[in-house]
């Protein structure tokens, strides 16, 4: 029997290129994806919250906005209660984006989870959750 760590490493990796072929269809990259979803879940934020909610460091965050604005799916706007900031927010495009991005996401998904019963994908996710909620929060 093969180890749970390799099998989930593989079933990871299957999901992820199954998910960046969407993704890459639609024109965003997976960071995109995380920020614009955060925005549109969390309202605007600052570009510094959402390099520590993302996980990446401010130059690559000021990439991925600079990106995310090039495409007309965010708008940087002054922060009232701090002049030197900026908060973003999600266009009109970028809602659209998203919507599209995550049907990509819920297809790819299933096609990964294809070969397994609905009863058996809803327990592979509910134990999947639980093993992540059982964790600490990562600092």
């Amino acid at each position: 029997m093969e180890r749970m760590s390799f099998l989930l490493k593989r079933a990871y990796a299957l999901l992820e290129d199954a998910i960046e072929l969407g993704l890459t269809q639609l024109n965003i990259s997976g960071r995109e994806f995380a920020v614009l979803t955060l925005i549109e879940s969390e309202g605007p934020a600052s570009q510094q919250r959402l390099a520590d909610r993302v996980g990446v460091d401010r130059t690559t965050m000021v990439a991925l906005v600079d990106a995310l604005e090039e495409k007309g799916l965010v708008n940087r706007l002054r922060d009232p209660s701090n002049r030197r900031a900026y908060l973003l927010q999600t266009t009109e495009a970028g809602r659209k984006r998203l919507r599209d991005t995550l049907k990509a996401v819920k297809k790819a998904e299933q096609e990964i989870l294809a070969p397994l019963s609905s009863a058996e994908s809803a327990t592979l996710t509910r134990l999947l959750q639980c093993l992540v909620q059982a964790q600490p929060p990562r600092t």
